[in-house]
């Protein structure tokens, strides 16, 4: 139960960082460059490949203009 609610919100951070990164006209290696992290670990991010530590995931939220809540939420 408590690994499938996990692999639910790993799908749902990945979904939510692509779709905002894209709404921006970021590119992965632009979203990157501004977090100080390499841009494969971006692409990894979205492919539910990585997770990030909470550090990146708060600067993916602020270089993305949310709440981190917001990068959680379906």
């Amino acid at each position: 139960m408590v690994k499938r609610e996990f692999e639910a919100l790993q799908l749902t951070l990945s979904e939510n960082i692509r779709r905002l990164r894209r709404q921006q006209g970021l590119s992965q290696e632009r979203l990157a460059l501004e977090a100080g992290v390499d841009r494969t670990l971006v692409s990894k991010i979205e492919r539910v490949i990585a997770n990030p530590t909470l550090e990146i995931l708060v600067k993916l939220a602020v270089i993305l203009d949310v709440p981190v809540s917001r990068l959680l939420k379906d």
